[in-house]
C-alpha cells in the first residue's frame, strides 16, 4: 500500500495506542499475541494489529504473526492463492 504512514493507517494516532500498548506490555509481560496467542514479552519484534476494517486494533501481535496475515490476506486479494497461516508451532 504505497503512501504517506498516516494514508496507510499508520500515523501519529496508530504510533500512540502502540506506544501505550507496548508500555501495558512491559507492565504485564507475556500477554497472548493477538493472532497466534503465545505470550510476547518486551524486547520482541511486536506490531499493533489493525481490526481487519481497519477502524480499530486487535492488539499487539508478533511482529512475524501481523505481517504473515497480512502477506496471506494480500496474496489472496491479488489471487496468488492462500498461503498457510502462521501458528505458535510454526516457531
Amino acid at each position: 500500500m504505497p503512501g504517506l504512514t498516516t494514508a496507510r493507517g499508520y500515523g501519529w494516532r496508530h504510533q500512540q495506542a502502540r506506544r501505550a500498548a507496548l508500555a501495558r506490555l512491559s507492565a504485564d509481560p507475556g500477554q497472548p499475541c493477538s493472532r497466534c496467542g503465545a505470550p510476547m514479552f518486551p524486547g520482541q519484534l511486536l506490531d499493533l494489529d489493525h481490526s481487519e476494517d481497519r477502524a480499530g486494533y486487535l492488539g499487539l501481535a508478533h511482529r512475524r504473526c501481523n505481517r504473515s496475515a497480512g502477506a496471506v490476506k494480500g496474496n489472496a486479494r491479488r489471487g496468488r492463492g492462500r498461503a498457510k497461516p502462521i501458528t505458535s508451532r510454526d516457531w
